[in-house]
């Protein structure tokens, strides 16, 4: 039997959904959930397969979007671990709203829609926690698409990297060196645009001093916070 000090119950924890539960309960969910180990590029579900699941993502990134008619991809989200998705579809008892893909090797642990109906049903701090999981989800929906209607370009991007940079930013006697996290097309299609309008956007930065693009280690310096602060007005 795994102790509370396991990793895997100590990384569930870090999961608000999870975070109040008793170690017992962790331990439990450790020992009767599956992890499940996939590629960068590999599909976790496409939209429409059933919602029998919650999948805990324990390493790793995930893309979560939605195809146009045209076939056009639209980025929802990307998520970073710790972090759950599924639990929309599997709540409503329907199919997947979203396909979901690795844009890292990723690690996630699958809980079955028994476990984790029971869970609510009998754990008062769980049954608190989903409502408020479902809420910032609409949250961040309703901040992308107020983004997409009243910022352009360099101010979707620049609100991007400044909250790149509060929540992955490290100081820098150049300025603050922020984690991309992802790549110029993904940016593009979770931002609304197109990678050729991130690029020109980037370079236009880079040529008024703002950031500096490092290649070979994937990160942006920003040097000048306030200018990015401008262009999100």
């Amino acid at each position: 039997m795994m102790t509370a000090a396991d990793p895997a119950s100590t990384l569930l924890r870090q999961v608000p959904l999870f975070a109040e539960l008793q170690p017992e309960i962790l331990d439990l969910l450790v020992s009767e959930s599956p992890i499940r180990r996939y590629p960068r590029g590999q599909f976790l579900f496409n939209e429409g397969d059933p919602g029998e699941s919650l999948l805990v993502l324990e390493e790793g990134s995930v893309k979560i979007a939605r195809f146009a008619a045209s076939g056009q991809e639209v980025v929802l989200a990307t998520t970073e671990a710790p972090a759950i998705f599924g639990e929309l579809a599997l709540l409503e008892g329907a199919p997947r709203s979203a396909t979901v893909t690795a844009r890292t090797p990723v690690v996630v642990r699958v809980l079955s829609r028994q476990e984790v109906l029971g869970l609510i049903e009998r754990e008062p701090s769980v049954s608190m926690a989903m409502p408020r999981a479902m809420a910032a989800m609409v949250r961040v929906s309703n901040d992308r698409l107020t983004d997409a209607i009243s910022l352009d370009v360099p101010g979707r991007i620049a609100k991007r990297l400044l909250s790149r940079a509060g929540s992955h930013g490290a100081p820098d006697p150049r300025g603050i060196v922020v984690p991309i996290g992802r790549s110029q097309g993904d940016l593009a299609a979770e931002l609304g645009t197109t990678r050729v309008s991130v690029n020109r956007t980037i370079k236009s930065f880079e040529a008024q001093r703002i950031v500096t693009l490092n290649h070979a280690n994937d990160t942006i310096v920003i040097h000048d916070l306030s200018m990015l602060e401008a262009h999100t007005r």
